[in-house]
């Protein structure tokens, strides 16, 4: 053998050297490397891997002492005669299972257009960091490093009208993990009101944390502050600026029902999930609701939709009370965003960066919803579908009657186009209809007429 291929996991506590010695011991015992057969030299095995030779220097001294290999004086390392005292399996060990599909054309909506990515800003900022980053190699603050909270601070005034303090905010690594911290910081016998439909990880999250969920069924205006009031929640986690999936956008009289509703008890809280609000395309984005009450809005966002979901850097404000629980809760963890991502975005924010990518995604993304209204247009007015949700957000709606949503997805199936269903996102749907979610922020633009096309053809 010549050399090996194999992906190390960098990011793991188990080092390099164990990685690779744990690859080739598991290739002695499972008799893909036979008895006598000669291994890489450290120096070529170092070189095609890209590790150091005493990186592999250690592995190999490791897989002699425990009598995997064996070595030959000027000639190398050699595979050692292995009794085994199992049995071979019987039959092969089968591949795992494709969990992932490719699809033809896709309308997802968890996606951002990849080829706009500031790469060589991003580059030249985290090279900047690095250089001069010998102290970001020691352990942050648990909630995240001053520079990053404090151009957050800044820039959450700025652009959202939130009402915080650096002190306020809490960095981590996806929302997902700042619900679970919250989970911590929120009483065991709080209850938890979801909106119906809604973004289906937050009441996944919630009920793992073992919470009782209560799901409300919306209007035209968000979540309903009586339907509210009578299940008995203490906790509302609602998106006001942009409703996922129906892209309602909350008025100003519903925001201030369920503020009144929040500040008629004590205990009571309201976690706003501020989902896309960056992508309004009429007018400026409605401020956020924590800038009308910080104190019982607990405000959560994320750099997923702006830049990258790879990018995994999320943030919450939590109103003042909260402050010192906080700290003694999150003196137990450790901050799950690396140092070098976060003074990397924090130069990326000061620098005036983010503001003028946004303004960039913002006129493409509105080219794009422009393409996908002027292809689905004619086949709504057609076939007597509804068109909605163009006005913030980056996905379309197109509602109709069960049967023809079905052939529509039929025709998908067999195109291989991937299009969501709103009806996903419900936790118990019994409506008589059904609306496809076109999201739109992954697709080239000359691939949208022809994806458009297949949907519809011969329906």
């Amino acid at each position: 053998m010549n050399s090996f291929t194999l992906e190390f996991d960098r990011g793991s506590r188990v080092p390099i050297y164990e990685q690779l010695y744990a690859y080739i011991a598991n290739g002695v015992r499972s008799g893909l490397l036979k008895e006598n057969e000669r291994l890489p030299s450290k120096k070529a095995l170092a070189s095609h891997l890209g590790i150091s030779s005493n990186t592999v220097d250690a592995a190999y001294s490791m897989l002699c002492q425990e009598g995997y290999v064996y070595s030959r004086p000027r000639s190398g390392y050699y595979v050692s005669r292995l009794e085994l005292a199992l049995p071979a399996p019987e039959t092969a060990v089968s591949e795992p299972e494709q969990t992932s599909r490719s699809y033809r054309y896709d309308f997802m909506t968890n996606t951002v257009d990849a080829g706009s990515f500031p790469f060589r800003t991003w580059a030249k900022l985290g090279k900047e960091v690095l250089y001069n980053g010998e102290a970001l190699l020691s352990a942050g603050n648990c909630r995240g490093d001053i520079e990053l909270l404090s151009a957050l601070s800044k820039y959450l005034r700025e652009f959202r009208a939130v009402d915080c303090s650096p002190s306020q905010i809490v960095i981590g690594a996806g929302m997902e993990y700042l619900l679970m911290l919250l989970c911590r910081l929120l009483p065991r016998e709080a209850e938890f009101a979801v909106e119906e439909p809604g973004y289906v990880k937050t009441p996944a999250i919630l009920e793992g944390c073992g919470r009782r969920l209560h799901y409300i069924a919306l209007d035209g205006d968000g979540m309903d502050a009586a339907a509210l009031s009578d299940c008995g929640a203490s906790v509302a986690c609602i998106t006001p600026s942009h409703q996922f999936p129906t892209g309602i956008v909350m008025p100003i009289g519903r925001r201030a029902e369920l503020l009144k509703w929040a500040s008629a008890a004590p205990g009571r809280y309201i976690i706003e999930d501020d989902y896309n609000s960056e992508f309004n395309f009429v007018g400026r984005p409605i401020p956020s609701l924590q800038g009308m009450d910080s104190r019982r809005v607990i405000y959560i966002s994320t750099f997923s939709r702006i830049l990258a979901p790879s990018i995994r850097i999320a943030y919450m404000v939590l109103p003042p009370e909260f402050l010192r629980s906080a700290g003694d809760i999150l003196s137990s963890y450790s901050s799950t965003v690396s140092r070098f991502d976060q003074h990397t975005l924090a130069n990326f924010i000061d620098g005036g960066y983010l503001s003028r990518h946004l303004n960039r995604m913002k006129t493409l993304y509105r080219r794009r919803r422009d393409i996908l209204t002027e292809a689905l247009a004619p086949h709504a007015a057609r076939l007597g579908l509804s068109l909605s949700g163009g006005a913030a957000g980056l996905h379309l709606l197109l509602s109709g009657d069960g049967s023809t949503i079905g052939r529509i997805l039929t025709r998908a199936e067999k195109e291989n186009i991937r299009v969501p269903r709103m009806s996903d996102s419900y936790h118990s749907y019994d409506g008589e209809g059904d609306t496809l979610i076109f999201g739109y922020a992954g697709m080239k633009n000359e691939d949208i007429p022809k994806a458009i096309s297949l949907l519809f053809d011969g329906i």
